[in-house]
């Protein structure tokens, strides 16, 4: 069965926000209530949320982004580091006025988000964190039993994947679209949400795509997330299932007042949207802890 991957419907507007000199974001919004604002990762465009924008509207505003560089928002040749996307995404909880915001963010899309808690006004914007599937801290040390994550700081791993992300990308995108869906390599020439995805990457220009490919390799935004973490505030921390027991150990670690769940694969709220949804709802109805 081929995974579902629907175009956006009519319940789902678009807007165009300014939020920086010449940068608009593209916005797609559905339903009201407490607003949900999702950020997709990298290369992807907020298409990707299509099921939470029809999914979770009943009871919320479920907003997602194209963060600069990606899918139909402004595509400037300078400004492209996450430090600058998370003022993006500060001004555009700015320029909205939202407030009790849940920010959830998917893979490099964390990184988005983690930024945004550092920039001045929009911590006080958050309300509930969303991680899905990238820790903090994407690089880590394989010697280390007590870190995870996405990339190994090893002499053979990162020089293979740089080379392969700045001299191949459109195999490297088939390779990561694949792989988020859960694809086996022999399968995704005949599974269209692969070649959906991939096509929605390819519109990331590759200067944008090997900027942000490789910064994410040198990026630690451990602190914003444990003072989050520590000021009381709900916190929810997906990972997917093929790393699940080392997620879990460092989130428990980590963000000891986390909540952790699991999602079948790293795009898991796309391949499997019912369950995702459930759980998302779930974590949005609880109590939220004093905030410290």
């Amino acid at each position: 069965m081929s995974i579902d991957f629907p175009a956006l419907p009519d319940s789902v507007s678009v807007d165009r926000v300014e939020v920086a000199p010449d940068v608009e974001l593209r916005v797609l919004r559905a339903g009201a209530g407490s607003p949900v604002v999702f950020v997709p990762g990298w290369n992807f465009s907020a298409e990707v949320f299509v099921h939470q924008l029809t999914g979770l509207a009943d009871a919320h505003e479920v907003i997602a982004v194209d963060p600069r560089g990606h899918g139909e928002s402004s595509k400037p040749l300078t400004g492209n580091s996450f430090p600058q996307r998370g003022r993006d995404l500060a001004a555009l909880l700015a320029a909205l006025d939202l407030r009790n915001v849940t920010l959830a963010g998917w893979s490099f899309g964390v990184l988005d988000v983690l930024s945004a808690l550092e920039v001045d006004g929009a911590d006080d914007r958050v309300a509930r964190l969303i991680l899905i599937d990238e820790p903090p801290r994407v690089p880590f040390d394989p010697a280390n039993a007590a870190e995870w994550g996405e990339a190994a700081l090893s002499h053979d791993g990162l020089p293979a994947y740089v080379k392969f992300l700045s001299t191949d990308r459109q195999g490297f995108l088939e390779y990561i679209a694949a792989d988020a869906l859960g694809v086996a390599a022999e399968d995704a020439a005949g599974e269209p949400a692969v070649a959906k995805l991939v096509a929605d990457g390819a519109r990331t220009p590759e200067h944008i795509a090997i900027i942000t490919g490789v910064e994410g390799l040198a990026t630690d935004l451990s602190a914003p997330a444990v003072a989050f973490d520590a000021s009381g505030r709900p916190l929810l921390f997906l990972a997917q299932e093929a790393w699940a027991d080392d997620a879990r150990r460092w989130v428990t670690a980590n963000l000891p007042h986390a909540e952790f769940a699991t999602i079948p694969v790293h795009a898991g709220f796309l391949t499997e949207p019912e369950p995702f949804n459930a759980r998302v709802r779930e974590f949005l109805a609880s109590e939220p802890r004093a905030r410290s």
